[in-house]
């Protein structure tokens, strides 16, 4: 009884298989059925059942493909974006693709603003772009807008060398010093830890306008440019130290005392006040008393120094009277006092004629003709 019954199933099995000859999907379907069909027919039916329904998914599956397909532009905006540039565009911050790569270019050179400073965030929303691109000339269904809806924009950044800005205080700290035949460094600049400027070629410039006393700390201010555009101002604490030969007293004088040549050194010193209260020629020194008591070795400044007068009324003089390369000398008398430099009015001794004249030293005058 068992072995019929099991033949009547293996002919029903064979009779399936028969049917399903043309169509090798089906045949493995029933090869598997049989096999399973040994421990459950409930089994057999079931997956018979389910190969079947892939089976027809499979043959719809390319008439699902055959639909037309959308060849509208896309563009994909990252969540994030590095700018490179002062001036932001959708070809920055998204993948643009299309079929007419002109349209492709077009898009990319969509304007979106400006890019955010250095470590700063700009948060630019997925509305604002379509209405960018609507404003480009787009219909608004033209083009298929895929990102987030918030994408965010930080600034590419370099940090700045602290060498190239102590090279531009230098410059504009120490020219003058050195013109005047000083030694000079700079002992103190104040600058942050980080400078970070956008990217491109960097340029430092530096300006003490205003600073008369750079031997104690002042203030410098500092400009970054990029690409030749100031990216960034900034102001720092400086100090100098230099060293020049000056004049110094050779002996110790005394208030309002003339000064002159022998009176004096030139040795160097390390400067204390603004280099142009110095002295370094002894020829400054004419007709020059000093105001105050200056001790043997002080350096000699322009502060404590005055113009003494030189030729008092009534005191003979020397006149030069020159014109073009012809000099003339004559002796004459003083008619008013002066210091170096005044105009006075002299009598020649020799012609009995008033002239006006330019002291030049004690004793001395010239007139021009």
């Amino acid at each position: 009884m068992k072995r019929s019954r099991q033949k009547a199933v293996g002919s029903r099995q064979k009779a399936r298989i028969g049917r399903g000859a043309a169509l090798p999907f089906p045949r493995l379907v029933s090869g598997l059925s049989s096999f399973v069909f040994r421990f459950s027919p409930f089994a057999s039916r079931f997956l018979f059942s389910a190969f079947c329904f892939l089976f027809t998914a499979y043959c719809l599956l390319p008439t699902a493909y055959s639909s037309p397909s959308d060849e509208r532009p896309v563009v994909r905006v990252a969540t994030e974006t590095v700018a490179q540039s002062d001036r932001l565009k959708l070809g920055d911050v998204a993948e643009v693709k299309a079929k007419d790569e002109a349209t492709a270019e077009r898009l990319r050179e969509v304007g979106l603003g400006y890019a955010p400073n250095v470590g700063a965030l700009r948060e630019l929303e997925k509305e604002r772009i379509a209405l960018a691109i609507t404003a480009a000339g787009f219909s608004k269904d033209a083009v298929r807008l895929e990102g987030p809806e918030v994408a965010l924009i930080r600034r590419a950044a370099q940090t700045v060398d602290p060498a190239l800005v102590r090279e531009a205080v230098e410059s504009a700290a120490l020219a003058d010093l050195t013109a005047r035949g000083a030694t000079a460094r700079l002992v103190k600049l104040d600058l942050p830890a980080v400078i970070e400027v956008p990217t491109g070629k960097v340029e430092a410039r530096a300006s003490i306008r205003g600073v008369r006393d750079l031997f104690s700390p002042f203030i410098v201010s500092i400009e970054v440019w990029i690409d030749g555009v100031v990216a960034r101002r900034l102001s720092a604490t400086a100090q100098v130290e230099a060293f020049a030969p000056v004049i110094v007293a050779a002996r110790a004088l005394a208030e309002n005392s003339r000064v002159r040549k022998e009176d004096v050194a030139v040795e160097v010193r390390k400067l204390e006040r603004p280099a142009s209260f110095y002295l370094r020629e002894t020829e400054k020194l004419r007709g020059m008393a000093v105001r105050r008591t200056v001790a043997k070795g002080e350096a000699i400044t322009t502060d404590a120094l005055a113009a003494e007068i030189v030729i008092q009324t009534g005191d003979k003089v020397r006149i030069v009277s020159e014109s073009g390369k012809l000099q003339v000398m004559a002796t004459g008398e003083a008619r008013s006092a002066g210091r170096i430099g005044d105009r006075i009015q002299v009598k020649n001794t020799q012609s009995g004629a008033m002239l006006q004249a330019v002291i030049v030293d004690e004793g001395l005058v010239t007139v021009r003709f």
